[in-house]
């Protein structure tokens, strides 16, 4: 919108400096395959000039067609390709941009903004402006990808340092799994109470002997 705002204010001042109305357009646009675009194109509202004509043609080989018109009696869309798909702006005067969806890659072309006022004194002046029409299939096809794109799962020895690791052992001792939040393996739960009751056996085993060696002296002493 702060686009267009702009093109009117110069087009406005265009029409102030030179006398006559005067239409601003960029000189390409470019648009996505099977999106909206939309063509600006603006003129400055001038006292006096009364809007008679608006034309809008594509160039097919060397000579301009007429797709839209509006006159008098309304709009018209003169070719069937464009029909359900095209639009021109009418609600703010002097903006006569040129909305086109659904857009086909054949639907790159140039395309011509063209005006035609009525001056105070009766006469008629007609300006227009040429734009490249430009369809990119690359973000389509980008979109597509990200749309179908597979979900993929981590294979059974692959490990992550970040999240944690994955393992198989023999079915022997059984499938086993760690990572962050997850139980210990069961294999890994009875070796580590083995070596508990081996290291609890042991002390036990040490204190019993000492014990029996220090009443051994105790009884010797008495003796």
């Amino acid at each position: 919108m702060g686009f267009l705002l702009g093109l009117l204010l110069l087009g406005h001042l265009a029409a102030v400096t030179y006398g006559h109305p005067i239409l601003e357009a960029p000189e390409s646009v470019t648009g996505i395959w099977k999106g909206n675009i939309n063509i600006p194109c603006t003129y400055g509202p001038l006292k006096g000039y009364t809007q008679v004509l608006v034309k809008w043609l594509v160039q097919r080989g060397s000579d301009p067609v007429t797709i839209f018109l509006r006159d008098s009696s309304g709009d018209h869309i003169q070719q069937a390709k464009y029909r359900g798909r095209l639009r021109v702006n009418h609600e703010i005067l002097g903006d006569v941009s040129f909305q086109l969806n659904t857009l086909e890659m054949d639907d790159r072309n140039h395309y011509t903004c063209e005006v035609t006022w009525q001056t105070p004194n009766g006469n008629q002046v007609v300006r227009d402006k040429i734009i490249d029409l430009r369809v990119q299939k690359d973000s389509s096809k980008l979109l597509e990808n990200k749309t179908e794109a597979p979900t993929t799962m981590q294979s059974p020895m692959e490990v992550n340092s970040s999240w944690g690791w994955t393992a198989e052992v023999d079915d022997y001792l059984g499938e086993t799994s760690a990572g962050p939040g997850k139980g210990l393996p069961i294999f890994a739960i009875v070796l580590i109470i083995s070596l508990c009751c081996m290291v609890v056996f042991t002390i036990a085993y040490i204190m019993l002997c000492r014990k029996t060696s220090q009443q051994e002296n105790v009884y010797e002493v008495a003796r």
